[in-house]
């Protein structure tokens, strides 16, 4: 089975400003609220991998540094693939390979011991399965 790919719609370079998350009332009645959370804004202890969770972006000689460690649940990859689109469309060319994706690190299921490869390629992110 193909690795799932996340293809940002054209033109939907956006800001997010509605976060709906179902939450239950006090009269156990089930409503949507407004939760915003950055991405990649977990910090502290992680809750299932160990370690500890950080992100920070760092301006370095003509471009910008992401380094992040974070938990995110395949929910949360919609909008991670758009940045991870949006980054790896800004990459330095030294970061392309021959086949023209862009590495722009690791990523692995909480299962896994070894990270694979998270790849953009020809504007969609190649979730590894």
């Amino acid at each position: 089975m193909p690795a799932p790919r996340h293809r940002p719609r054209a033109g939907t370079l956006r800001i997010v400003t509605e976060f709906p998350l179902v939450v239950v009332d006090d009269d156990g009645v089930p409503v949507v609220e407004n939760h915003p959370e950055p991405l990649l804004a977990g910090h502290g202890e992680a809750f299932r991998a160990g370690g500890v969770l950080h992100s920070a972006l760092v301006r370095e000689r003509g471009g910008w540094t992401l380094t992040s460690r974070q938990e995110i649940h395949p929910a949360g990859f919609a909008g991670l693939g758009d940045l991870l689109v949006w980054l790896a469309a800004r990459a330095a060319d030294r970061h392309r390979r021959p086949d023209g994706s862009v590495e722009l690190g690791g990523i692995r299921a909480y299962e896994d011991t070894r990270p694979r490869p998270l790849l953009v390629r020809d504007g969609s992110v190649t979730w590894p399965s």
